[in-house]
């Protein structure tokens, strides 16, 4: 009767450590757990717990001896002698250690006395032993495998202690039975640890993957690791009805193909329909077109599915495809995405291939879901992506095309601020010298040059388009012209007036000195027209002598359509022909300098997400300067960031070499650098990145690409001003 009552105890005490493994939600406390456990249902004096790992070692977990006071994790500092142990030496299996002995064969070992054992070595006990005068006797060992029958560690108990003397004893037929049971328990609440936490891993990684062919490599190594697959393929639906190779690895061959290997899978995609009919011999169409899992024990003995190709496979290789867990990937939509293909379960102990359990299907179908809602959130993620960058660009051409004078210089520019910004991020020159940039500041950089003169919008065309310093909504320089053959006219008209005169008072002798004259006035006039003409075409500079002269112009007089004496030229006129430098009055640069500080309202009131927070900022200052004489913000160098300065430097570099201005020439290599070199030393431009676009070659690889082979002349950079040779 006591015997009944100390089995019934013991058994609830089972189901009370059982309740609580499964609460426990820290993997490290449950082998801790286990331990505490197996000693109070044996009343056993010490005792070790080892986990199961990949790479086919047992690793300590735990040691715990009462009589020694040893409670010691494998997180300790020091070790007492416990090591981990591999199930295999030199390739044999290591069936000499006894824990690696119960994980290989997957049987409990209950002995009476190690040291009259001689199935095991027991050398390291024996040293443990003697160093602490202990005497290691009984043993029970028993294997942690889950309801799959997969090794998840080894239990391991010692000295067994008669309850009523508390001496060493050996472990008893209803102690094995009551640890094998507890062992069972334990395994699984370990494995479903284990799976909640790679599954979350798993989830975590999914969702904050940002590129498509990581996140489908994430995806096909998550599944065969969660399942132990030697093998699988990630195939992804196409709009033609076909299934395209995205993803392939194989570890025992060391295949690795497509995603970030950066190795083309060539195989031709596969057909979803044949001749209009489905395609079900193949079995990754058949899960597309059936929408359901396919299971399958062994290929080779598989009925209805071609395996052609994978038979072919197989005997190049000497490879043997068994066991295939195919599964579609159905999106939130209830559309079919994408196809995972798992190949050839693995024994996680022996490496023999073996099908895949219900439990590795459903983990792998719980993936594939997590999958295609991850890989379609990525797509749509993709897909805004591309049309904000359209949008923007839309925007940058509508600018170019507004006017025909700047065309192409949103476009021009982003190329050159991120071969700056790319050497610049190479240098060690002075603040450079830890300037780092990710691909998320180099996007940012992007989008800001993008949109850096958005705010043109705004800027009226005939001010944009302003080509001659006459030029309105036309160039009034004709109506200048028409002025000058009024004046013709009306000199010819008194000629002949003067010419009848003289013959009628008999005076014909004054005839030839009359049409002298007009010719000499006629010769005034057109050269007077010219000179107009060419201050009318802005140049980098008109001299005092020009201005004055055309103030001069503007004294004569015409005869208007009224009759009344009109001035020459009006004042606006005057002024804008006195324009000293290109073709725009101060009011007019100020009012196209404005497009800076639309630009910057514009940007502000987008709600750009975090990434893209500084486009405003990096856009918006391309016009300052180092010493706070730019606009529209007077800014100095400390408060511009480095981006910003280099997309300064790059408006201006583009604006100087630019082939489509019809008011000036694109200048030469040599110019442009001299020009950068004196507003370097004027402290207009960063003088760390002038240093670096020239250092680097920026503007050599720039002029490669989008200046013509007139303007890409010699370039000797110490002949630029401000520029000094970096030491070797």
């Amino acid at each position: 009767m006591n015997q009944i009552q100390t089995i019934i105890s013991r058994i609830q005490e089972l189901n009370r450590i059982g309740h609580r493994f499964f609460t426990e939600l820290d993997p490290k406390k449950i082998f801790e757990q286990i331990l505490i456990a197996a000693k109070s249902l044996t009343h056993c004096d010490a005792g070790t717990v080892y986990s199961f790992t990949q790479d086919h070692q047992l690793h300590f977990e735990i040691l715990i001896n009462d009589s020694l006071n040893i409670f010691q994790s494998g997180c300790s500092e020091k070790i007492i002698f416990q090591k981990n142990i591999p199930l295999f030496k030199n390739d044999q299996p290591n069936l000499r250690m006894i824990a690696a002995y119960v994980a290989l064969k997957n049987q409990t070992i209950n002995l009476e006395d190690a040291y009259t054992a001689t199935n095991f070595d027991f050398f390291v006990i024996k040293q443990f032993d003697q160093q602490f005068n202990y005497r290691s006797k009984s043993f029970l060992v028993v294997p942690l495998r889950n309801h799959n029958d997969d090794l998840v560690g080894v239990l391991q108990l010692i000295n067994a202690k008669d309850p009523e003397t508390g001496e060493f004893c050996t472990f008893s037929e209803l102690e094995q039975s009551l640890i094998e049971n507890l062992a069972t328990q334990a395994a699984i609440v370990i494995t479903n640890h284990k799976l909640i936490q790679k599954l979350n891993e798993i989830g975590i990684s999914l969702s904050s993957e940002r590129d498509t062919n990581r996140l489908l490599e994430t995806i096909l190594l998550a599944a065969k690791n969660i399942t132990n697959a030697d093998a699988g393929t990630m195939y992804s639906v196409t709009s033609r009805q076909t299934l395209k190779f995205e993803i392939i690895r194989t570890d025992s061959l060391n295949i690795a193909m497509g995603g970030t290997t950066g190795v083309p899978i060539n195989f031709p995609e596969l057909s979803l329909y044949k001749n209009g009919q489905p395609n079900l011999h193949m079995i990754a169409a058949y899960a597309v077109i059936k929408e359901q899992t396919i299971n399958l024990p062994d290929a080779y003995e598989a009925q209805g599915f071609d395996f052609t190709g994978t038979h072919a496979f197989d005997r190049k290789t000497g490879y043997r495809s068994i066991s295939f867990l195919t599964i579609p990937l159905k999106n939130h939509e209830n559309e079919i995405i994408g196809v995972l293909q798992l190949i050839n379960a693995k024994d996680p102990v022996s490496n023999k291939i073996k099908p895949f359990s219900e439990e590795d299907q459903r983990l792998a179908e719980s993936l594939a879901s997590q999958a295609a809602i991850a890989l379609t959130n990525q797509r749509l993620i993709e897909n805004l992506k591309q049309l904000f960058e359209s949008f923007i660009q839309s925007i940058a051409s509508a600018i170019d095309d507004k006017s025909p004078y700047t065309g192409g210089h949103c476009h021009r520019v982003p190329v050159l601020v991120e071969m700056l910004i790319e050497a610049a991020a190479e240098s060690n020159i002075g603040e450079l010298k830890n300037f780092k940039m990710t691909p998320d500041d180099l996007y940012e950089l992007k989008i800001a040059s993008w949109l850096h003169d958005c705010g043109k919008v705004v800027t009226p065309s005939e001010i944009v388009d302003k080509s001659t310093k006459l030029e309105k909504i036309f160039d009034r320089i004709h109506l200048v012209d028409t002025r000058f053959e009024i004046l013709k006219r009306d000199a010819e008209l008194n000629m002949l007036k003067d010419k009848l005169k003289a013959v009628t008072e008999g005076r014909p002798q004054d005839i030839p000195l009359l049409e002298e004259n007009l010719q000499k006035f006629l010769l005034e006039l057109n050269q007077d027209r010219d000179f107009l003409h060419e201050c009318n075409i802005g140049g980098e500079f008109m001299s005092r002598e020009r201005q004055e002269r055309v103030q001069m112009m503007a004294k004569r007089f015409f005869i208007g359509a009224d009759g009344q004496p009109t001035p020459f030229l009006t004042e606006d006129e005057v002024y804008n022909l006195n324009i000293a430098r290109g073709t725009i009055t101060q009011e007019e640069r100020a009012i196209i300098n404005h497009h800076v500080s639309a630009s910057i309202k514009m940007l502000q009131a987008l709600p750009f997400p975090k990434n893209l927070q500084n486009v405003p900022e990096i856009a918006g200052a391309h016009h300052e300067t180092m010493i706070g004489s730019g606009y529209p913000k007077g800014l100095v160098k400390s408060q511009m960031s480095i981006q910003a300065r280099a997309l300064a430097i790059a408006d201006v570099f583009e604006a100087l070499t630019a082939r489509d201005r019809p008011y000036k020439k694109g200048k030469t290599l040599s110019q442009s650098l001299q020009i950068l070199g004196f507003m370097k030393k004027d402290q207009h431009i960063d003088p760390d990145l002038f240093h670096v676009f020239i250092d680097k070659k920026v503007y050599l690889r720039y002029a490669e690409e989008y200046l013509g082979p007139e303007q890409i002349d010699e370039v000797i950079p110490e002949k630029i001003p401000g520029y000094t040779p970096l030491p070797n």
